[in-house]
């Protein structure tokens, strides 16, 4: 169903109202009592998906040309299109550590996680 936009020419209210075609002119009234006019408004016309290079996924590498190839790349993947952002360089989304550092922190930090689980325990 298409949404039309109604405006309120008393007190000037906006309304979008969801509603089916045959019934696009049927009168709408506002919260003032007034009858609304139902305004035109342009179609949205979003272009349409820019080439990209996989990263991932059974086309890693490959160019994606079209918005039928990126739904079926996605669909075949198991992927979720979350949004437009460019992806962050994984380095600035997780720490690194150096080799060892994870080693010499659990040799630090068990033995007093121990002492404390058989104090509880007895």
């Amino acid at each position: 169903m298409p949404l039309y936009d109604w405006r309120c020419p008393a007190c000037r209210a906006p309304r979008e109202v969801l509603r089916a075609v045959e019934e696009c002119m049927a009168p709408e009234q506002c919260a003032c009592g007034a009858w609304m006019v139902r305004e035109l408004t342009p179609l949205q016309v979003m272009p349409d998906l820019a080439p990209y290079r996989a990263v991932a996924g059974d086309r890693a590498g490959q160019m994606i040309t079209s918005r039928k190839a990126h739904r079926e790349f996605l669909r075949r993947n198991g992927f979720s299109e979350v949004g437009n952002e460019t992806p962050k360089d994984t380095k600035q989304m997780r720490s690194t550590t150096k080799k060892g550092e994870i080693r010499e922190e659990l040799r630090r930090v068990v033995p007093s996680v121990l002492r404390k689980h058989n104090r509880k325990s007895a």
